[in-house]
């Protein structure tokens, strides 16, 4: 087994480089040539500098080839054509008007997770916009940086149209246009017609741009700032889209110069790339040579690939961690909680026997949340992570169970004799049938919650569907009576307050709730004072929405993200700014020496 893991490896990787170079492989147990055996020389030591917060460090090195591994390949490279946030690749090669600090996540000042993807403007800086500033209630103005180029790759046939041209105001004007335009594109399925109106984008001159929107929606500007990958106009004139990687183009830190569908997608770095790392600021980025972008849909492959230092980097979920864990110590890792996961009942049917606030209590009494957490997660977990997921940039927002009303708290607690008592108060003395649809990867959980409720008389019946349905019934709010896995709550976004308003992406619930509706009326009144004020909002409101228990609530796993000990100046950051995917590479480097002493390869 072990060699032929070997063999599918080195295939993956074989098909990532250039046509011309042939990559040897040495399958154990090959009798190999004997090498002589050279005089130990005693190992360097450290060359140690002080970084842009003032902290003693080792200094970065040049070099290496970070490689990434994913289950699901890159959906696409065009963003007017793509969902935004699963057009990975752009987050290499492309750039965008302003982006988040670096030094602001955990490998800085921990002021900020850099987990959610979520927008947060106060740990945002200048990306191709040097500056800005807020004219009116609907308008901002942003200065273009001068002397960004488009790197000249020599894989892009898009690159050999622009010739290495300085990026202008126009293109980002352009860009922004294109995003926002483009029939079917991301901003379009997100905003309704009426959104729409008032939105424009135009270069006011060579260096400058106006973006403006109606005053409620004008501080989704900055969100849209650091979401839209700047191309240049001429190219897509020619080409249509960016459908094609050949077509890839860009200003960013990296060059995409090959792409091997399902398999590899590489990266070299662009030597022109302008930009100073924000905690070495004498040092120009990225580090790293290159990134290779592995699809290993199975899952032992990659866990096998993680322990011999074949990839640098796999995200688990916590039984797979431990055991990857207790093999390999030496490998880092980061565990952190995610949003609890719940069942959303359908609210809008006065029929339904959960419309009864005592129905859903005994629901959620039913379940025993620490028996849940310690069978299904290993204990590796909280009982509430919910309706927002306890991070850092979350605190402020963020209610413990602890300090919730005592009937609240009691919602978490193994109360079965409870649950049956409020069902006849309810009018359901034996209970009744109910329905939830899911899909595969989730049955073992809800067949938890079956068990658990046919306890107190509920009987529930599973309709598993593939993905896609369930995908389509939901999305479409067709579910007849509860979906899992529902909404419970804002998860990683609270500024996108809506799951509990009628036109809420997330609301499986279907709640209109008033007080819900007022919220978002004075979410929407805040204006350029929305990142400011809207945690002391929901921070009132969410104790009353889990008061209200409209999803019952399983409890919060943690989840975990590894990467090798050779991989430095990394602390678990996701998204380095608004849903800018795994972004965070740009900003790491290799400890190439450590990695030749630990596995023999560079």
């Amino acid at each position: 087994m072990l060699v032929s893991w070997f063999m599918v490896v080195s295939l993956v990787l074989a098909s990532c480089a250039p046509a011309e170079e042939e990559e040897v492989v040495v399958v154990p147990g090959e009798e190999e040539e004997e090498v002589p055996v050279e005089e130990e020389v005693a190992p360097p030591e450290k060359e140690m500098i002080r970084d842009s917060l003032g902290r003693l460090v080792e200094k970065p090195k040049y070099g290496g080839v970070f490689v990434y591994c994913a289950s699901t390949p890159i959906r696409g490279f065009d963003e007017a054509n793509t969902m935004s946030y699963q057009a990975y690749a752009n987050k290499f090669t492309n750039e965008e008007l302003i982006t988040g600090d670096w030094t602001k996540g955990p490998t800085g000042t921990n002021e900020i997770s850099w987990l959610a993807g979520d927008f947060a403007l106060d740990a945002e800086i200048g990306g191709v916009a040097e500056s800005w500033e807020i004219l009116d209630e609907k308008t901002v103005r942003f200065h273009i940086r001068k002397g960004i180029h488009f790197a000249l790759n020599p894989a892009s046939e898009a690159s050999q149209l622009l010739g290495s041209r300085e990026l202008n105001a126009h293109d980002v004007a352009y860009s922004l246009r294109r995003h926002f335009l483009t029939p079917g594109c991301y901003m379009q399925a997100v905003h309704t017609a009426e959104e729409q109106k008032g939105w424009d984008a135009w270069a006011e001159d060579d260096w400058t741009v106006i973006h403006q929107w109606n005053p409620e929606l004008a501080r989704v500007i900055f969100e849209y700032s650091d979401f839209c990958a700047i191309v240049a106009e001429e190219v897509i004139e020619k080409y249509g889209d960016m459908r094609d990687w050949r077509v890839s183009h860009g200003t960013g830190p990296f060059m995409l110069v090959d792409h091997v569908e399902g398999s590899c997608t590489t990266f070299v770095r662009n030597p022109d790339y302008w930009r100073k790392h924000p905690l070495y600021p004498e040092d120009t980025m990225p580090y790293l040579d290159g990134i290779k972008y592995l699809i290993i849909p199975d899952l032992s492959t990659r866990l096998s690939a993680m322990r011999t230092g074949t990839i640098d980097y796999l995200a688990l979920e916590w039984e797979d961690a431990q055991s990857l864990i207790a093999t390999n110590p030496e490998i880092k890792y980061f565990e952190y909680p995610t949003s609890s996961r719940a069942i959303s009942m359908r609210m809008d049917d006065p029929a339904m026997p959960w419309h009864d606030k005592r129905v859903r209590y005994a629901l959620s009494f039913a379940l025993d949340q620490q028996a849940i957490l310690d069978t299904l997660y290993g204990g590796r977990g909280m009982i509430l992570s919910a309706p927002v997921v306890p991070w850092a940039e979350f605190m402020d927002m963020y209610t413990p169970l602890e300090e919730l009303p005592k009937s609240t708290q009691e919602l978490y607690e193994y109360h079965p004799d409870k649950a049956k008592q409020l069902l006849a108060e309810a009018g359901y003395p034996d209970g009744f049938s109910c329905k939830v649809v899911t899909y595969a990867d989730y049955v073992d959980e809800v067949s938890i919650i079956k068990d658990y409720w046919e306890k107190i008389g509920v009987d529930l019946e599973i309709d598993v569907r593939e993905f896609a349905v369930w995908t389509g019934i939901t999305q479409r709010k067709k579910q007849e009576e509860m979906v899992y896995p529902g909404s419970s709550g804002v998860g990683s976004q609270p500024a996108k307050f809506s799951n509990f308003y009628s036109v809420g992406y997330l609301n499986y619930s279907l709640v209109d709730d008033p007080r819900c509706k007022e919220a978002i009326e004075a979410l929407d009144k805040l204006g350029w004072d929305y990142y400011e004020e809207y945690p002391k909002i929901l921070k009132d409101l969410f104790p009353y929405i889990l008061g209200e228990c409209w999803s019952v609530l399983m409890p919060g796993r943690y989840t975990y993200k590894f990467w090798q000990p050779w991989v430095q100046d990394y602390s678990g950051e996701g998204s380095v700014g608004y849903y800018n995917g795994v972004n965070w590479i740009n900003y790491v480097w290799m400890d190439e020496d450590l990695k030749y002493e630990m596995t023999g390869r560079r």
